[in-house]
């Protein structure tokens, strides 16, 4: 197979669930991602129907723009899983069956006790000069043809649609053959930051990033923190300066107090490792997040060694008889009230026997709000080692958005309370 050195990339998503919002389209979002951290630019992507004259069209226009065109979807056996087909007549190929593609298809279907129906032969025709990509959680392989495209090589990839199969298939396989196909490659530097909205903190890096050109900075806002990932192009194998770290201590310089991590840990996972080092636990007491904030702990590899347990206190009874609130904060504050939330902070501390309580009560809506206290008002609650802070939050958006930032602000309440211990 020809050899190519790639450094532009289109993808082109494949099936019809996806134009009509059956299926969310994450497979482009993981891939667009993962070329940028190879180095490979990206500069369209598109999506397209089950449709064979509309797919090959669109493959065809992506081999005009890019060095590398990548498919997902339309590798199964039914008639109207087309994409392989239609890479090889947009190649100019033959279709051939793969041995081993066909061994590995019989075998999985006897693995299972099933027998092989004729159509699933299809998955294992792939166009003639084509690298294989072994699937380790289906039966529809991938592959990956170089080939000369109106007088220029070009690659095209397949990946077949369900995640759970394109990304293994890409680590184990796309991957490390891209890696070595690159012109350049790009090194990255994120800042995350909380209490500071996207639009103030650019006004604060203007200048920075109007006058940049090697490295990028490029803002990206989500629910509740913004983050700035600082990118540096250099050739590949070639030793350069860091260009990073100047940009880097400048941005610190300017909006250090909102900097909660340089890197690319998320706030649970650096709040488990603050614990770890410091061999102490944590509990919480949820009321408006039902539990939110201890699943997206507990998913964590290792939590065991620090999590001791959750209240979800969503009524009053529980916020009274376990948590130990008084009624007389119950009936003068309410249950959405500073007072409350110290309340169930202490309460979980004290039931849980942990050295850090974090405790949330609010209102997600879209009902339950009032002028006095509007849907979005959001109270957190800390007891750290009988130290409490509250704050008050108003957060702005449907129920599921009022609920992701209330979570992620109690995670931001629970690394403050650590990092400050240890900076006094």
């Amino acid at each position: 197979m020809k050899d190519i050195v790639i450094e532009s990339a289109e993808i082109v998503a494949i099936g019809t669930e996806l134009l009509i919002g059956q299926t969310l389209n994450t497979n482009s979002y993981y891939l667009a991602n993962q070329l940028t951290l190879l180095g490979i630019s990206s500069y369209h992507q598109s999506v397209v129907g089950d449709n064979p004259d509309r797919i090959i069209n669109t493959i065809r226009a992506a081999l005009k723009r890019a060095d590398l065109v990548i498919t997902s979807g339309g590798l199964g056996p039914t008639a109207d899983d087309l994409t392989m087909e239609l890479v090889a007549k947009a190649a100019d190929k033959e279709l051939v069956m793969d041995r081993a593609s066909k061994q590995r298809i019989s075998d999985y279907f006897t693995s299972i006790g099933r027998t092989v129906s004729d159509n699933n032969w299809k998955q294992a025709m792939k166009p003639e000069g084509a690298l294989v990509m072994p699937n380790t959680n289906g039966t529809a392989p991938g592959a990956i043809l170089v080939f000369e495209y109106e007088g220029a090589t070009k690659a095209i990839v397949c990946f077949p649609g369900p995640p759970s199969e394109l990304r293994p298939m890409f680590e184990l396989s796309l991957k490390p053959w891209l890696e070595e196909r690159v012109a350049y490659q790009f090194e990255h530097r994120f800042l995350h930051m909380m209490g500071i909205g996207e639009s103030s903190a650019e006004l604060e890096l203007q200048d920075l990033i109007k006058s940049q050109t090697n490295p990028t900075i490029a803002p990206y806002a989500s629910p509740g923190e913004v983050c700035f990932r600082i990118t540096q192009r250099i050739k590949r194998n070639q030793a350069e300066p860091d260009l990073i770290s100047p940009v880097v201590k400048e941005i610190k310089k300017r909006l250090g107090q909102y900097i909660y991590e340089d890197g690319e840990r998320t706030l649970p996972e650096i709040v488990l490792q603050l614990l770890q080092a410091k061999q102490q636990t944590v509990g919480f007491a949820e009321s408006c997040t039902a539990g939110m904030i201890s699943s997206e702990f507990g998913n964590l590899p290792g939590v065991s060694d620090v999590f001791k347990g959750s209240i979800i206190s969503y009524s009053n009874q529980i916020k009274r008889n376990v948590l130990g609130v008084s009624s007389k904060i119950l009936e003068n504050q309410g249950a959405v009230s500073r007072e409350c939330a110290e309340a169930m902070a202490r309460g979980a501390r004290k039931t849980l026997l942990t050295d850090l309580a974090i405790s949330v009560t609010g209102i997600a809506g879209p009902s339950g709000g009032t002028k006095d206290k509007p849907v979005g008002l959001v109270y957190l609650g800390a007891d750290y080692q009988g130290q409490i802070t509250t704050e008050k939050h108003l957060i702005r958006g449907n129920r599921e958005r009022v609920r992701t930032v209330a979570s992620l602000r109690a995670f931001h309440l629970a690394w403050r309370c650590l990092k400050e211990k240890s900076d006094a």
